[in-house]
């Protein structure tokens, strides 16, 4: 089941917490890696198998909307979803295996700041997701030179 903390993000978002909703929920935190809304109905009809296609990305909106969720264009240019926890944060994405990790927003406010006084812009919020390749596939396959 999804935590009760995902549950109250829904309810907050003023979206419905239905059944359906709540499996889409527990399968996206099941996994850090990436899936996409196809992998995912795939995933959960192998649990339920009589949820829509439909109901699966209307499921992935709301998620996103309510914060629990991510949308990620992942380098082969496909839509992807990750789910999220609940302090605001950004991603480093694995180009090679595919995992996912939270960054978090104390780590990039110093780089936001510095940004902010010498363009002289104030940034009211930003959404920053890093691609490359994690360290496990780095010991496995070290780039060359």
């Amino acid at each position: 089941m999804p935590t009760e903390t995902t549950r109250t993000r829904v309810l907050a978002a003023g979206h419905r917490l239905t059944p359906q909703r709540d499996l889409i929920a527990q399968v996206l935190e099941a996994d850090a890696r990436p899936r996409t809304a196809q992998e995912l109905w795939v995933a959960v009809r192998e649990v339920a198998p009589g949820v829509g296609r439909a109901t699966v990305f209307r499921t992935l909106d709301a998620l996103v909307a309510a914060g629990v969720a991510r949308r990620l264009t992942l380098p082969s240019r496909r839509t992807a979803y990750v789910g999220c926890s609940a302090h605001h944060h950004h991603h480093f994405v694995c180009q090679q295996c595919g995992a996912v990790a939270e960054l978090p927003e104390g780590e990039v406010n110093p780089l936001l700041r510095q940004l902010e006084r010498s363009r002289g812009f104030q940034v009211d919020h930003a959404r920053l997701d890093f691609y490359g390749t994690c360290a496990a596939c780095l010991a496995v396959a070290p780039p060359g030179p």
